[in-house]
Parts: structure tokens; sequence; C-alpha cells
């Protein structure tokens, strides 16, 4: 009876020290190979004398081994937090080849710290379900969508390259979309808590925030509220990542929310709705609009009550704004003339003309997926160009990657590419 008491415990502490022993090997195999790494890179490349930036990544290596999720955080935070406009230098999602990052090293370094630290934090993940033995892939609801997403996006880039095109220019268009299947198969599996999440979702709102403020004070301080000659102060894409925080905040004041973090969030918008303004971005305030309709919808099916009271009202404000800033030129009215330039665009408005560019474009995108669409043309491949469009050539991918987003996916990755998009989508 003793024996089969004391047996187990023995079991475990040979276990124990059979673990241990794996671990401590593989902490020398992870030193020794990052000893090498470095002198290969200093022998070939070019020493650098920053000890302290060694010694720092080192760090980050260390955290990111015994929280694996603070190097998910770090991502997300430090992926929306620079500008390319407002912070030229910003290096988290730059190459280490972009001269302009200050974190540049060598022309042969085309892969980005943020690239880096994902890819630690899959190595640190596999490695660590190596060492105990056991390896648990969370499959959750989007797990088989983006999975079938993901590996016709493959097809499209074999395809491509297989069919002569561009290597280069293949890689980057199809490389920022590969970023998706692996956040969410991280996130997934190394965020356990609904607290994690939160908290994640909180460090993206600030760093929106800080994005915000560096906005506001280079249009109010730099620029003198002048926008003369100037068609955005950030990227394109930076107010579509702010319209999730407007979202964010209005969602949480219509449910149940903390007193301190709703009016925290609160205190937030001011700045990032003036570097939203003077983004100028149609689409941002369009998929603004439609973001909040939906929010509508879900409010109608889950609290009538508060729908009725909110939303009439809301609506009839929507309306007189509209009425207001129809024909207005200032910044308040750039929503206003976004639904206009939709709707009833002028002849001899700028926002005419790039809407006669996306036309022809269109046309052109629907004539190349008539002409593969099954397969696409691929990644890396141009589309046909049945009509000449206006010249764009200051943007040098402009054969390649086009406005509409969803059928560049059909054009490129072919009819089953553009479905299972369809059905990722019909998930959210």
């Amino acid at each position: 009876m003793i024996h089969s008491l004391e047996q187990p415990a023995i079991v475990s502490i040979y276990s124990e020290q059979r673990r241990a022993s794996v671990n401590i090997v593989l902490w020398f195999l992870a030193l020794f190979g990052l000893t090498s790494v470095t002198a290969l890179f200093m022998f070939y490349v070019k020493p650098i004398p920053l000890p302290l930036g060694g010694i720092f990544a080192l760090g980050i290596v260390i955290v990111f081994w015994y929280w694996p999720h603070y190097g998910l955080y770090t991502v997300i935070m430090f992926s929306l937090l620079g500008d390319a406009l407002l912070w030229p230098w910003y290096p988290f999602v730059k190459n280490l080849s972009s001269p302009e990052s200050i974190l540049y090293i060598s022309n042969a370094l085309i892969f980005s710290p943020a690239e880096l630290c994902m890819c630690l934090v899959l190595a640190i993940w596999l490695v660590k379900s190596a060492a105990r033995r056991k390896f648990h892939l969370y499959q959750g609801l989007f797990f088989w969508p983006l999975l079938t997403f993901t590996f016709f996006l493959a097809g499209g880039l074999i395809y491509g390259l297989g069919t002569g095109g561009n290597t280069n220019i293949a890689l980057w268009e199809v490389r920022p979309i590969f970023y998706i299947p692996l956040m969410a198969v991280l996130v997934s599996n190394l965020m356990h808590r609904p607290d994690q999440i939160l908290f994640a979702v909180y460090l993206a709102m600030a760093a929106l925030f800080v994005e915000g403020l560096i906005g506001s004070y280079h249009y109010i301080v730099k620029l003198q509220m002048n926008l003369a000659g100037i068609e955005a102060i950030t990227e394109h894409s930076a107010a579509v990542h702010m319209n999730t925080l407007f979202i964010f905040v209005l969602a949480c004041w219509l449910y149940r929310t903390p007193g301190i973090q709703k009016w925290a969030l609160l205190f937030t918008i001011p700045p990032i709705l003036v570097t939203y303004l003077v983004t100028q971005r149609r689409a941002a305030f369009l998929s603004l609009g439609v973001a909040l309709l939906l929010m509508t919808i879900i409010l109608y099916r889950e609290n009538r009550a508060v729908f009725w009271r909110i939303v009439p009202i809301a609506g009839l404000c929507g309306i007189t704004y509209l009425a207001l800033f129809w024909n207005s030129g200032g910044m308040l009215g750039l929503p206003a003339r976004a639904v206009k330039s939709v709707v009833a665009p002028e002849s001899n408005s700028a926002d005419a003309l790039s809407n006669i560019y996306r036309v022809i474009e269109n046309i052109n995108v629907n004539f190349t997926i008539h002409m593969a669409p099954l397969t696409g043309v691929g990644f890396g491949q141009k589309f046909y160009i049945l009509m000449p469009t206006p010249d764009i050539s200051f943007f040098i991918w402009w054969e390649y990657i086009v406005h509409n987003s969803i059928l560049w996916i059909w054009m490129k990755a072919g009819l089953l590419g553009f479905l299972s998009l369809l059905v990722l989508i019909s998930f959210g």
C-alpha cells in the first residue's frame, strides 16, 4: 500500500528531473544558436558597435520565452503605433533594409522587427510544446475557413511564380496577408483568458490614441491647420484603424462596461477625431457608416428599447448634418463630401477624378478575371490593361495592386480563393 502511494511521486520526480534537463539543453542550444547567428551576421554583414542592442534583444527573447503572449502584445501595439508619413523613421513594420528606418542594418535583411517578433513567438511556442511533449492546436470557429483561405492564397503565390511572375513583387503582395493566419493561430493558442484578449484590445486603442496625438500635433503645430496641397497627413490605412476605436467606444457605452474605462476611452476621441478628419479618407468615412449601420442592427436584435431611444435621434442628427454640410468645403464637411462623392459626384472634383480612375481600374480587373476566372493570374503577375488608366506611376506597383481589394483576391488567387474569402468574412 505504501509502495503504491510512493511510486507516482517517484515517477513524478524523475519526470520533472528529465524535463529540467531537457530545458537546460534547450537553453544551451538556444544560446549557442544565438551566438552562432550573431557571429555569422557580424562576419558576413558588418560588426555593429551596439552591445546594448544585443542585450536588449536577448532580454526580449527571455521575456517572450516565459510570457509568449507578451510578444503578441508587442506586435499588436507597435504595429498600430507608428505611421510612415508622421514618423518616416519608425522601424517596427519596416524592413531592416529600409534606409529611413532607425534600425537600418543592411540591404540584405528584407524582414521587419514585427516579422521577427511573430516568428520568435511561433518558434518559442513550438519549442516549448516539443519540450513538454504535448502539442495542442486550438481550433476555433475561424480555423478551418482561415486555413482554407490561406491554402488558396499559397496556391495563387505558387501559380504566379510558376508562370513567370516577379518573385519580389509576389512576396510583397502576399506577405502581409499571411500575417493574418499566423497571428490568429498564435492568439488562439497563447491567449487563454478573456482578460488577456481585453488587454490586447486596450493596447491597440492606446496605440491609436498616441497616433491621434501625434497627428493632431502635426496638423495644429507644424501645418498651422493649413492643408493646402496636402492630400493626407497619415497613411491611408490609419483612418480605417481609427474606425475600430470609434466603434469600440460606442460599444462600451451601449453595453455594460465599468465607468472608468468608458470615460477613459471617451477621452481618447478628440485628438483621434482631428487626425481622422484631416487624413481625408473617403473609404474610412464610408466604412464607418457601414459599421454603425451593422451596430444598429445588432442593437435592434439585442435591446429594442435602447434601439428606439437612440437610433431615431441619431438618424435625424445624421440627416441634419448631411443637409448642413453637403456643400461645405471645411474640415467638418469631409464625411458629408465622402457620401456626396458616391451619391452625387461632381464632374470637376478631385473625388470624381479619383472615381473615374477606380471605374477604369475595375474594368481592367474584371477583364483580367474573365481571362483567368478559375486560377487567377497569380501573385507577381500584372493585371491586363484593356482600357488605359490615368498616370499614377508614382505608385510603383500600380500594375499589380488595385483599389478593389475583394476582387483583387479573385484576380490573384482565382475563384476558389475569392469564395474562401467570402466564407471567412461570413464567419466574422
